[in-house]
């Protein structure tokens, strides 16, 4: 734990889960405006994905050493704050669903993690 960058870590939750929250809000909208049957799930799906490539990224910057593995702790802790919400407003999703958006989230987290450790340099 004594490697990680607590600030790039929170930053990257806080930067991944507004962008979610806004980008998902927004599409959700536009999307039942246009009187789109599946806007809401459309919107769910774009935004938490973004919100992952953005705080993977946001915390890979950020982070002095370890960008990958950084991008993957905020994938990680995203996925757990999305499993929460999703169970607080009675989600019935299945073990295995959640496994592999955790996995998700690692991975496409920590891929752009790396990619703006690479850049940084």
């Amino acid at each position: 734990m004594a490697a990680l960058g607590l600030s790039a870590v929170l930053a990257g939750v806080a930067a991944g889960g507004l962008s979610a929250s806004i980008l998902a809000l927004l599409i959700s909208g536009g999307l039942r405006l246009a009187d789109f049957e599946s806007g809401p799930d459309v919107g769910l799906v774009v935004g938490v994905v973004t919100g992952l490539i953005i705080g993977g990224w946001v915390a890979g910057s950020r982070a002095v050493h370890s960008h990958r593995f950084h991008g993957m702790v905020t994938g990680l802790l995203l996925a757990f704050l999305i499993v929460v919400i999703a169970r607080l407003g009675g989600s019935p999703a299945s073990t295995p669903t959640v496994i592999w958006l955790a996995l998700l989230s690692v991975a496409i987290s920590g891929l752009f993690g790396w990619l703006a450790g690479r850049r940084a340099k």
